[in-house]
């Protein structure tokens, strides 16, 4: 066997999260190798829509423009009564344009999402080890040991961190001995690719994505860049459809029987629903399918993973950088698993619940539910918000509003002001260069720190920290005498303030991957940084092997 390769970070599996953490992480640069025992990228389509979050996490890791090039883009799903063909609900993203640069979703396949996630990272200087089978993976005090099998012989890897993106059959997650907990439906879901014309469909268009709702045989339509998609449900019991019985579904939803269908792929999905007990061993960490089954319903499971990889990544450059200590690793998990479980079980269970309800006294109280919904547009923000996954928080779970207090949101909506855990909005606001930027954008590579302060108080603010960059944001800009000028954002108008719902002379402070942390009254120039280095627990860490790169 050939000397150990010694890396930092060792990521396995070439997916859509793999490829995501690679991606956050070249974004920090800290040095990283992906394994992928496949000899290529996935040529089948599988996962193909991308939530307005995910475009943000894209943005950051500069991808973003090939995915809006490439994808098909869309800011209205319907939800359809199939007996009347009534659309008994539209999910606007359109609510979302004061919050982010993306209120719209993204249809494209997963393999050339995969494809444009490979170029940025070759471009970059990064390759993909194909071909490199896992077979053993341990650890101990000093780091992480993998043994590959490859075409050209075993290979032993050393690594201080790994990233199981291995899916949903990890095998480093059957290693380290992690069970999965939560259900496995009994039906299953076939999902079947068709080049189809029905843009041009007699009577109501359809929209690019439609849950069609019917007690016996729901359907989800999809359209991609180049075809169509359809998930349709398998009985409990029943034998998978051949192709010729597929496309007569396909007809029968549609009600043409002399419909012209060109049939692509088609493939067979469990409806899992589980995630698993423990996502850290020391220093190992399960994420996407590895860490949650989640039903392919509305792309939930690959935008739940690329939110894992924004979360991770970000914490362990920063103890591989010595800014944090390795207890910060520890958040990962009480973070995003959470997540996961209200992903899976919540939402996905909830959309196909209502997709099949049998009951006809429920049928007409989800009816007018739905009705009621879409005319609200308190009710419009909230959904959209949240099935974005823009709403994603890490605060601690709540009691639900009541009844009264929904209806009052629904007919007077204000959006409600941040708090910590939440993912901060987007906005626009003017830098010290005389430019317009986004408040995203500051973020790429280190925490924010928004003081909201007349700069004409001529506060003083501790000088920055490896880590954080403090600003001033104000309606009113920063004279030059003042001291505060390359650290001024002008909020015309006080915009971005009244979204966020913070009162002047407090400070907000804003992790990489856009959450808020810290919201606190500014007491005195070195409040910020204190508040920052008391949340990563600013000591130095034992000292971690050093590990040359590949």
């Amino acid at each position: 066997m050939k000397e150990p390769i010694a890396v930092p970070v060792a990521i396995v599996g070439a997916g859509p999260v793999g490829l995501a953490a690679g991606l956050e992480l070249m974004r920090f640069g800290i040095p990283f190798q992906i394994f992928e025992e496949d000899d290529t990228l996935s040529s089948k389509p599988k996962a193909g829509t991308i939530l307005p979050r995910s475009l943000e996490i894209f943005a950051g890791e500069g991808i973003i423009d090939g995915v809006l090039r490439e994808g098909l883009r869309f800011d209205e799903v319907h939800f359809v009564d199939r007996p009347t063909d009534k659309v008994l609900m539209r999910m606007l993203m359109s609510p979302m344009g004061d919050e982010t640069r993306y209120p719209f979703i993204v249809n494209l396949p997963q393999n050339d999402l995969e494809a444009l996630m490979q170029a940025a990272l070759c471009q970059g200087g990064h390759s993909i080890r194909f071909q490199h089978q896992l077979k053993t993976i341990s650890q101990d005090a000093g780091g992480c040991h993998l043994w590959f099998e490859t075409p050209e012989g075993p290979m032993e890897v050393a690594a201080q961190f790994v990233l199981a993106c291995d899916g949903g059959r990890s095998i480093i997650r059957h290693q380290l001995g992690i069970e999965m907990a939560g259900v496995t439906h009994p039906e299953r879901f076939l999902v079947a690719d068709f080049k189809v014309d029905l843009d041009r469909r007699t009577g109501r268009p359809l929209t690019y994505l439609s849950y069609i709702f019917d007690p016996e045989e729901w359907v989800i339509f999809v359209r991609q860049p180049r075809f169509w998609r359809f998930l349709i449900p398998i009985p409990q019991g029943a034998s998978e459809p051949s192709q010729v019985e597929v496309i007569d579904k396909v007809r029968r939803v549609v009600k043409n029987s002399m419909l012209p269908i060109d049939f692509l792929d088609m493939g067979v999905y469990h409806v899992h629903h589980r995630t698993a007990k423990t996502w850290q061993k020391d220093r190992i960490f399960l994420l996407g399918d590895a860490a949650h089954l989640i039903t392919p319903v509305g792309g939930l499971g690959m935008n739940t993973g690329i939110q894992d990889a924004n979360n991770l990544a970000w914490k362990i450059a920063w103890v591989l950088n010595h800014h944090a200590d390795r207890a910060l690793l520890e958040t990962y998990e009480s973070e995003r698993a959470p997540i996961a479980r209200f992903n899976a079980r919540n939402q996905a269970d909830r959309n196909r619940d209502v997709m099949r309800m049998k009951s006809p006294i429920k049928r007409v109280g989800r009816n007018l539910i739905l009705g009621w919904m879409d005319r609200a547009d308190g009710l419009q923000w909230q959904a959209s918000h949240a099935r974005s996954l823009l709403g994603t928080s890490y605060k601690p779970a709540r009691k639900p509003p009541s009844l009264l207090t929904q209806i009052g949101t629904a007919r007077h909506f204000v959006r409600p002001p941040i708090e910590v855990g939440d993912r901060v909005p987007d906005g626009a606001v003017m830098g010290s260069d005389g430019k317009r930027h986004h408040l995203h954008s500051l973020l790429e590579k280190e925490f924010v720190a928004l003081l909201l302060m007349d700069p004409r108080k001529r506060m003083a603010v501790d000088p920055d920290v490896p880590g954080l960059h403090q600003y001033v944001m104000h309606r009113f800009d920063a004279a030059f005498d003042t001291g505060l000028r390359e650290r001024a954002l002008l909020d015309p108008g006080g915009h971005l303030q009244k979204k966020l719902g913070i009162d002047e002379e407090h400070f907000i402070l804003i992790r990489p991957d856009a959450h808020v942390e810290v919201i606190a009254p500014f007491l005195e120039s070195s409040s910020i940084v204190q508040a920052y280095q008391g949340f990563i627990q600013q000591q130095l860490p034992t000292e971690l092997p050093k590990t040359g790169v590949l």
